[in-house]
């Protein structure tokens, strides 16, 4: 069943969802130093309890 989100939210987890596919495929390419490569890991780390605290907020986590 599809559900309306509020606007932000939506518009915040699509920003979120690219930046972690982003961060996903620069690590997967590799070939950086190892100081970019842990920056990256924490930014994705970040990013992803980020996207799971708002879908958790908005009732969706897991559901896709």
């Amino acid at each position: 069943m599809a559900r309306a989100l509020p606007l932000f939210d939506a518009m915040e987890l699509d920003k979120i969802r690219r930046e972690r596919l982003e961060l996903q495929r620069k690590l997967q390419r590799g070939g950086v130093e190892a100081r970019t490569r842990i920056h990256r890991e924490e930014q994705l780390r970040v990013l992803t309890a980020r996207q799971i605290e708002i879908e958790l907020r908005l009732g969706i986590a897991g559901k896709r």
